[in-house]
């Protein structure tokens, strides 16, 4: 297995970054010009998952401007799925909230994309909610998922 970083993204990332998402039916649909702002703006986290060459492989982006950060978007290329890329990027993304003091991790899941909801459960989201009728293309109930952070773990 090659050996993965995860490292804040940069505006140079955004190409890659577009091409996972394009290639990522479930994920949150941006345009390029909305991922520039998201990296310029201080209340949002853009993390991505970047293996051996450079090659970006995942990516995630999160609202941080509350102590309740927001899970907006997150992505893996096919070539990366089933190598634990996702959790590499929640569990990176855990480690960040806390150190930053945030007391919880919120998250919309489609009804249907049970990988997503596997992908939380498996790093300590809970079920928290539902919201029918959420998503639009299709129409679609969204999951609310939650992490409590516990400090100094």
């Amino acid at each position: 297995m090659k050996s993965m970083v995860i490292r804040d993204a940069r505006k140079t990332d955004i190409p890659a970054i577009m091409a996972i998402e394009t290639a990522s039916p479930t994920a949150a649909h941006w345009s390029e010009s909305h991922y520039g702002k998201a990296l310029s703006e201080s209340g949002r986290l853009i993390m991505v998952a970047e293996q051996e060459q450079s090659e970006l492989v995942g990516f995630l982006v999160t609202s941080v401007v509350v102590k309740e950060w927001e899970l907006e978007n997150i992505a893996v290329s096919p070539v990366a799925r089933q190598r634990r890329t996702g959790h590499a990027l929640m569990t990176a993304l855990i480690d960040r909230a806390r150190q930053a003091g945030a007391t919880e991790i919120r998250q919309e899941i489609r009804a249907s994309n049970v990988a997503a909801q596997k992908l939380g459960l498996s790093v300590g989201f809970v079920q928290d909610g539902r919201r029918a009728n959420y998503y639009r293309d299709p129409l679609e109930d969204a999951l609310l998922f939650k992490h409590l952070l516990r400090h100094g773990q």
